[in-house]
C-alpha cells in the first residue's frame, strides 16, 4: 500500500461531504417564503402610501434595519471560531446554513429599503461591495459543492492539508532508503547504482519537497512515466538486478503519491483562497453600512 494511503487513512478529512444537502431544504423554503412575503408587503405599503416610499420613510427604515440585522448575523459566522466552547449557540454547520440563506435574504430587504435604486455615491459603493460579497460567496459555495467530490474521485484517500509537509518528509526518507538499498548491489562493480542515485538526487528528492518545483520533469504523470521507463531501460541494459528495478518502481510510486498530494494542495488553495476576497469585502460592507446609516 502506498505510503500516503498508509499514513493518511486515519486522518481522512470530512470536506468530501456535499455542502448543499437535504438539510438546506427548510432554509430554502423559509427564505423563499419570507422573500416573497417581504416584497408583497412592501408593494402593499407602496400602494397605500400617499407618497413614494424611500429609504428614509418608516417602512424603508424598517426594511433597512431588517436587512442590516440579517447581514450582521451572516457576518458573525467568522466570530464562531473564537468561541468554540459556546455549544449553546448551535453548531457551526447550522450557522453556515443561516449564513448562506439569510445573507441572500438580506439582499431582498436592502433592495426594498433602497426602493430598487442606486442612490448617491456611498449607496452606489454599497451596492458594488454587496454584489462582490454575494458573487464571491456564491463562487465559494460552488467550489465547495463540487471540488471535494472531484478530489474524492481523483484521490482515493485525502490527507489533511496540515499533514502534507510531514508526509513529504516521510516520503523523502523512504526514497533515500530505497536508493541506499542499491548500495550492496553496487559492490559487484556495476555502474547503475551511481546513475540511480544521481537521478534520485537531481529529480526525485527535490520533487518530494514542499512546494513541488515548477520545472520538475516529474510534475506531470505522463512525462514522469516516460522518464522512469527510460531510466529502467538504461538500468536493465547495464545489467541491473531485480532489486534495483524494484527500488526504481518504489521511487516512481512515491512520486505518484507526491503528485496526488500536490493535487490536494492545489484544490485546498482553491477551496479556501476565495475567503481572502470574501471576508475583507464583508468587513467593508459592514463599515459602509454603518457610514450609510450615520449619513
Amino acid at each position: 500500500m502506498p505510503l500516503v494511503r498508509c499514513v493518511a487513512r486515519p486522518l481522512i478529512l470530512q470536506s468530501t461531504r456535499v455542502l448543499l444537502d437535504h438539510r438546506h431544504k427548510p432554509w430554502i423554503v423559509a427564505t423563499g417564503v419570507v422573500a416573497v412575503g417581504g416584497i408583497a408587503l412592501y408593494l402593499w405599503f407602496e400602494l397605500r402610501s400617499p407618497r413614494e416610499l424611500t429609504g428614509g420613510t418608516t417602512v424603508g427604515l424598517w426594511y433597512g434595519v431588517i436587512g442590516s440585522v440579517l447581514m450582521i448575523f451572516a457576518g458573525l459566522l467568522s466570530a464562531l471560531r473564537k468561541v468554540p466552547a459556546w455549544w449553546w449557540i448551535g453548531s457551526r454547520q447550522a450557522w453556515l446554513r443561516g449564513h448562506i440563506w439569510l445573507g441572500l435574504l438580506s439582499v431582498v430587504f436592502i433592495a426594498c429599503h433602497a426602493h430598487a435604486r442606486l442612490g448617491g455615491f456611498v449607496e452606489k459603493l454599497l451596492w458594488v461591495v454587496l454584489a462582490a460579497v454575494i458573487l464571491s460567496g456564491v463562487f465559494g459555495l460552488v467550489l465547495q459543492q463540487f471540488l471535494p467530490r472531484w478530489l474524492a474521485q481523483r484521490c482515493g484517500d485525502e490527507a489533511p492539508y496540515e499533514q502534507i509537509p510531514h508526509l513529504c518528509r516521510l516520503m523523502r526518507g523512504k526514497a533515500d532508503a530505497a536508493v541506499d538499498e542499491v548500495a550492496p548491489a553496487a559492490a559487484v562493480g556495476a555502474t547503475f547504482a551511481a546513475e540511480l542515485r544521481a537521478f534520485h538526487d537531481q529529480h526525485v528528492r527535490p520533487f518530494l519537497a514542499v512546494p513541488v518545483p515548477r520545472g520538475s520533469v516529474l510534475r506531470e504523470e505522463q512525462r514522469a512515466s516516460s522518464v522512469f521507463d527510460a531510466l529502467r531501460k538504461r538500468l536493465d541494459l547495464s545489467g541491473a538486478g531485480a532489486t534495483v528495478l524494484a527500488e526504481t518502481d518504489r521511487l516512481e510510486e512515491l512520486c505518484r503519491d507526491r503528485r496526488q498530494l500536490a493535487d490536494q494542495e492545489r484544490l485546498h488553495h482553491w477551496l479556501h483562497g476565495w475567503l481572502l476576497l470574501h471576508i475583507p469585502l464583508s468587513v467593508a460592507l459592514l463599515v459602509l453600512g454603518v457610514a450609510h446609516a450615520v449619513m
